[in-house]
């Protein structure tokens, strides 16, 4: 297996991977199939960003075929720069069990920790997903929400456990009246 940055060259077998994710686990997901595969191409191929504050990782088969991804953005505003996303990360259910996700999460943890100034990794899971849950509580994510229908998807709520990883230390600490400074 390699684990590796996705490429521009690699736009187009993302968006049938994040199709078939989709539509094999459309809980997990905000978007919906129909959402996203009306999307031309084109449009895909502009939003895709590989840079320090936008990329996305991937997990390959020794023959080339995309097994897993997960997705990073930096936040844009200034007085959250410090934080980044994982969002869209998804193994497919062939590659389950083999540590697939494992080296997805690892690697994008240590692509994070060399983007200047970025503190903290944020996401989002459903509680239904606790396979998920799990691999991210093992990798030192700590839950600091739990949004209660957060998703909804014919006629069935989701709720979202939102988790959060200080990539030095255990983050700041108190310092009275809601304010934290680093510790």
């Amino acid at each position: 297996m390699q684990v590796r940055e996705i490429t521009a060259l690699e736009v187009e077998l993302l968006h049938s991977f994040r199709l078939r994710a989709l539509t094999e686990s459309p809980e997990a997901f905000g978007a919906t199939y129909e959402e996203e595969s009306r999307l031309p191409l084109e449009e895909v191929r502009s939003r895709f960003r590989r840079t320090d504050d936008e990329f996305v990782i991937g997990a390959f088969e020794d023959g080339g075929e995309l097994i897993g991804v997960a997705g990073f953005f930096r936040q844009k505003l200034q007085k959250l720069r410090h934080k980044g996303a994982i969002y869209g990360m998804y193994v497919a259910p062939g590659a389950r069990g083999r540590g697939v996700g494992k080296a997805l999460l690892s690697r994008l943890i240590e692509r994070s920790r060399a983007v200047a100034g970025l503190e903290q990794l944020t996401l989002g899971v459903v509680t239904v997903n606790e396979a998920a849950r799990s691999l991210y509580r093992s990798q030192g994510f700590q839950t600091y929400a739990l949004e209660r229908g957060a998703m909804k998807q014919g006629g069935e709520y989701y709720d979202v456990e939102h988790m959060s990883l200080w990539l030095k230390g255990d983050g700041p600490v108190a310092s009275g009246a809601g304010l934290r400074s680093q510790s």
